[in-house]
């Protein structure tokens, strides 16, 4: 995020102040999210994350006797 700010008095400039500051979020995935795959696009103000699930491992029955 980028931001300026200028106090003038008719054409000189009094004060001049400009402040730059970077935003970082986490957060934490469900198991069954894997990494390998995962997209993420940034557009207009929208983060858009594709993220794949683990294929689900399938179960076996096994008749007792």
């Amino acid at each position: 995020m980028k931001e300026e700010k200028e106090v003038k008095e008719g054409d000189r400039v009094l004060h001049s102040e400009r402040s730059f500051t970077s935003y970082a979020r986490t957060f934490e995935l469900p198991v069954e999210v894997t990494d390998s795959g995962a997209e993420a696009a940034y557009e207009n103000g929208v983060l858009k994350l594709t993220l794949p699930k683990r294929a689900s491992a399938t179960t076996k029955r096994l008749p007792i006797r």
